[in-house]
């Protein structure tokens, strides 16, 4: 299972796991949030907007001491960042991209991780981009890894926003 789902150490073919990968994924870390204050999104609707909810009053008075909610965010964090898009995407399909695409399999699981956000048609064109980022690192080192480290940072960032409003 660890191995059909790319679930194993990076790998340059010659260098397996250690820690001498991080400094490569970096850039796309950095990336990955650059695009995030890029104004590549359409307008998107008020209420489908998370971080609009965060910012508003009535975001602040929800999360306000509620724990029960944070522990929910943070499940939903998991299921939808790990297993909902990364597992699919650069465990299951990445690695099997190779045979109908081949060198450009990356290419073609970044274009479908965004095309796969039509609930949010607003993102789709940043989350092309973004889907390059996750599945190049993720294809280069051969390890759904790197996909699900760099897209967690934006989990980690937003779950930080939810608890300093939870201690408010």
């Amino acid at each position: 299972m660890r191995d059909a789902l790319w679930l194993r150490p990076p790998s340059t073919g010659s260098r397996h796991g250690g820690l001498l990968w991080i400094w490569r994924v970096l850039p796309f870390v950095a990336g990955f949030f650059a695009l995030q204050l890029l104004a590549l999104h359409l307008p998107p609707v008020a209420s489908h907007d998370f971080g609009a909810f965060l910012g508003s009053a009535s975001g602040t008075a929800t999360l306000h001491g509620n724990w029960g909610l944070l522990a929910i965010i943070v499940v939903m964090f998991v299921f939808k960042t790990i297993l909902g898009e990364e597992l699919i995407f650069r465990g299951l399909l990445l690695p099997r991209m190779q045979n109908a695409f081949g060198q450009r399999d990356w290419i073609v699981n970044g274009l479908l991780f965004g095309a796969y956000h039509l609930h949010e048609p607003w993102s789709i064109p940043a989350n092309m981009l973004v889907g390059l980022l996750l599945a190049h690192p993720s294809r280069r080192f051969r390890s759904a890894w790197l996909g699900i480290l760099i897209h967690s940072t934006q989990s980690v960032y937003l779950l930080a926003l939810v608890l300093v409003l939870v201690l408010l």
